[in-house]
C-alpha cells in the first residue's frame, strides 16, 4: 500500500521536479526509504501530508552513497524534498555572494516580488524556484541587473521593475536540465 502511495505521488510529482527521471525514480527506493523536507528527517506519514504546489525540488538517492551518509538507515534509499521558501533562501543566499547589487536589491526573502528572473535568456515565469537553488559555484557563470527598460525592450516585459540575468550551466543528472536551463 505504501510503495502504491509513494508511486503514485513521485510520479505526479514528477513535472520536472527530479534530478533523476521520474519514471526510472521510484524502482530505486526500497522498503523504507528515509525522508527529508528541507534538510530535516521526517516521517513518510508526515512526508506524504505535505503539499505538492509548496514544493521546489524533489531527489531520489539510492546506493553506496546514501548508505555512506546515512548508515543502515539509508539502505532503502532517500527521498529530499526542497519547499518553494527554503529553495528561494538558498538561491537568494548564493546570488547575494555573487553581486552586491543583487544584495541590495534584495535584502528580504519577500522582497523580490518585483523582480523578473531570467536563467540563460529564458524568462522564468513558475516553478523556477528549484532550479535556481540547483546552482552552485561549479555550474555558475554570471549574474547581471538589467534594469525595466531593457526588460521591455529585450524581452517585453512591462510588470516588472527589473530583471535579473543568471547564466550557469546545467546541473549534472537534472531531469530535462536541458529544457529548464
Amino acid at each position: 500500500m505504501y510503495q502504491k502511495r509513494l508511486t503514485i505521488i513521485l510520479v505526479v510529482l514528477s513535472t520536472g521536479l527530479f534530478a533523476q527521471s521520474p519514471l526510472k525514480a521510484p524502482a530505486k527506493l526500497g522498503e523504507n526509504p528515509v525522508f527529508f523536507i528541507d534538510s530535516v528527517n521526517f516521517e513518510k506519514s508526515e512526508f506524504i501530508k505535505f503539499d505538492p504546489k509548496n514544493i521546489a525540488s524533489l531527489t531520489i538517492y539510492e546506493g553506496k552513497e546514501v548508505v555512506g551518509i546515512l548508515g543502515d538507515r539509508g539502505k532503502d534509499g532517500a527521498v529530499y524534498m526542497e519547499s518553494i521558501p527554503f529553495a528561494k533562501k538558498r538561491f537568494q543566499r548564493f546570488f547575494k555572494t555573487k553581486s552586491k547589487e543583487f544584495e541590495n536589491l534584495v535584502p528580504t526573502l519577500e522582497s523580490d516580488s518585483t523582480i523578473q528572473y531570467i536563467l540563460n535568456d529564458k524568462v522564468l515565469v513558475k516553478d523556477y524556484e528549484g532550479n535556481l537553488s540547483a546552482i552552485n559555484d561549479e555550474i555558475f557563470k554570471e549574474i547581471k541587473i538589467i534594469p525595466k527598460e531593457d526588460l521591455i525592450k529585450d524581452y517585453g516585459i512591462s510588470d516588472k521593475s527589473v530583471g535579473v540575468l543568471i547564466r550557469s550551466r546545467v546541473p549534472k543528472n537534472l531531469y530535462n536540465g536541458n529544457k529548464k536551463f
